[in-house]
């Protein structure tokens, strides 16, 4: 395409120069000619022909130099006229040039002037107009071309009239590019710019191969993340049915535990009874070992089902602040006994600090530290103390024991891992669980746990919790005192209720032992039945939690009591260890033992509810 026409006065041509050269050459030739008439007719006769001689030698002379100056002027019209020529061949040619290079470029090319409207554009640029091209010719306006363009219907998306108003707003700012989709598929990108007298130079690129690059590199990304949202969802049913086989398991051993508890319970009353007909002797050692034998199975079940319940997630963190020494207090209570068996001289110093964990979860793992340092310590001492830090507060227990090698201390925190370390008393080894499950127990409170060891010197156990300030009127639950063993027990009217017969055998031989009287019953009904035919209602009521049919002990305590027209006091007895049972428990108004049951815990139990 060439380009318009501009609007202003052109340089006559050589012909026409010429022309007027000639046109004045005669204009003079005819003035001199006006003017020898005019000489001769003004002629006199008294020596004028001398006067006239020189006025024509003036003349002659006048008409040589205009002849000459005309003469120059030619030769400098002729001059200027061959460098006309010459650049007018070199700007063709540079103006051929420009086309070619314009026409050679892969990218379409428009050039527009400062009223807006089209000089010159190469082909490709037609090319994208393929059903206006023909019309686009220079010399159009922008705004009458896009309107062409989009009534054409050669842009399919968005539609004309939104693309029209989009297009000519991005020619106002020209912020960025301006994307074309095209009707045959094609993509267009156009990057615009002001050119200095302020008109518009547009490069149209086409872009169809990066854009289906594009989708295509989106229809794989969308393919990738759908296998990875259906892998997603396989691993989700996984997890789901490993979920729910672990809580199988964990549902399974704890059925396990309740069924093989009821049997270690009753066996447990039994060799209890046993021990206190026989005292001494080998009869008594046997029945002491026995009775060891069946403490390491309670303790092996019970690690088991906490295992078992921490893997599955079936133990969830009660979170509350409190005094520490709510836990330290019962703990030295509970181990002074211990301690002192085994010759052990252990100091709990208690701390006034308030923290922020689970209580009965923080107990547990301090408790398993405390019973592996007295199980490992012979005749030394073992200390329970606090330090702040950074993070909080740290429990740490010390122990003067064999220590721990370097290359152990990551392994005794493994389940059934126990180190080749004599231990106080040889039937005392422990099952190797107690320091896995204050790994899951700390893990899951989100508790610190470390070691510091030295082979020949001892250990330090210790984990670090949340400490936070005391509100005030906070105090921490007094430990209670020991219930010393008398004969307070001694015609004691007990009514039990089990359905098991091995249990109830069991509890009537430890009972009567301690010259209790005991009425027996399997279910509530029997029980009420037993209670009629009681002269006067019996001192205390043990029951299990589970009977058969369904029932539960608590609403069974609960029809005795009324029957028996007062609060009697009563014992629950279960191998359910969970919060909501122990909640249940409290509103009936019954204490809790955990089967199996430990005789001298039953019956310190006993003589303070009867006390």
């Amino acid at each position: 395409m060439k380009p318009a026409s501009a609007k202003t006065a052109t340089p006559p041509t050589d012909a026409e120069r010429i022309a007027a050269l000639e046109r004045e050459n005669a204009k003079l030739q005819r003035i001199n000619q006006v003017l020898m008439d005019r000489v001769e007719r003004s002629m006199d006769f008294q020596g004028g022909a001398f006067s006239l001689f020189q006025t024509a030698i003036v003349l002659e002379n006048r008409i040589r130099e205009r002849t000459l100056e005309l003469e120059r002027a030619l030769h400098k019209l002729e001059d200027s006229n061959r460098d006309l020529a010459r650049a007018k061949e070199l700007a063709d040619t540079m103006r051929a040039r420009l086309f070619e290079a314009i026409e050679a470029v892969n990218e379409g090319f428009a050039l527009f002037d400062s009223s807006d409207r089209l000089v010159l554009c190469n082909s490709k640029y037609l090319s994208y107009w393929p059903g206006v091209a023909g019309r686009i010719q220079a010399g159009i306006r922008f705004s009458e071309l896009v309107a062409m363009v989009a009534s054409a219907g050669a842009v399919s998306d968005p539609p004309p009239d939104q693309w029209l108003r989009e297009r000519m707003d991005h020619r106002l700012d020209m912020r960025g590019v301006f994307l074309n989709q095209l009707a045959d598929g094609r993509w267009i990108q156009v990057n615009e710019r002001r050119t200095r007298d302020g008109g518009v130079v547009g490069v149209y690129t086409d872009i169809t191969d990066i854009k289906r690059e594009e989708a295509r590199r989106r229809e794989s990304e969308q393919a990738e993340k759908s296998a990875l949202m259906q892998l997603n969802d396989q691993l989700q049913l996984a997890k789901s049915q490993a979920d729910q086989a672990n809580l199988s398991k964990t549902r399974f051993i704890a059925a396990a535990s309740h069924d093989l508890l009821q049997p270690l319970n009753a066996a447990r009353l039994f060799v209890s009874a046993l021990s206190d007909l026989e005292r001494g002797g080998a009869t008594g050692e046997l029945v002491e070992n026995v009775d060891l034998a069946l403490a390491s199975v309670e303790d092996l079940l019970s690690a088991l089902l906490d295992i078992s319940k921490l893997d599955a997630g079936a133990v969830t963190p009660e979170l509350t602040e409190f005094p520490l020494r709510g836990v330290l207090v019962p703990l030295a209570t509970e181990y002074a006994a211990v301690a002192a068996e085994r010759g052990i001289r252990l100091r709990v110093v208690t701390s006034g600090a308030v923290v922020r964990s689970d209580m009965r979860l923080l107990r547990r793992i301090v408790q398993n530290f405390l019973s592996n340092a007295l199980r490992y310590v012979q005749g030394g001492r073992v200390v329970v103390g606090c330090r702040r830090c950074a993070d909080g507060l740290r429990i740490e227990v010390w122990d003067n024991g064999p220590g721990i090698p370097a290359d152990k201390r990551e392994e005794i925190f493994q389940e059934f891992r126990r180190l080749d370390t004599p231990v106080t008393n040889g039937r005392d080894r422990g099952i190797g669980l107690g320091l896995a499950i204050v790994d899951r127990v700390a893990r899951m409170l989100d508790h610190p746990i470390s070691v510091r060891s030295t082979l020949g010197k001892g250990s330090v156990f210790a984990v670090t919790v949340p400490r936070v300030r005391a509100p005030r009127g906070l105090r921490a639950p007094c430990a209670p005192a020991p219930v010393p063993r008398t004969d307070r027990l001694a015609g004691l009217s007990v009514l039990v209720l089990d359905n098991e017969p091995a249990v109830v055998a069991g509890m009537e031989a430890l009972l009567r032992g301690w010259s209790c009287r005991v009425v027996s019953a399997m279910s509530g009904d029997q029980a009420l039945a037993r209670l009629a035919g009681l002269d006067r209602p019996p001192d205390l009521l043990i029951a299990d939690y589970h009977l058969d049919d369904g029932a539960l002990g608590v609403n069974e305590i609960a029809r005795l009591r009324a029957a028996a027209g007062r609060p009697l006091p009563a014992l629950l007895i279960t191998a359910n260890r969970t919060p909501e049972l122990a909640a249940e428990a409290k509103a009936a108004d019954c204490l809790v033992l955990n089967k199996p049951v430990k005789p001298a815990q039953l019956r310190a139990v006993m003589s303070g509810l009867v006390g």
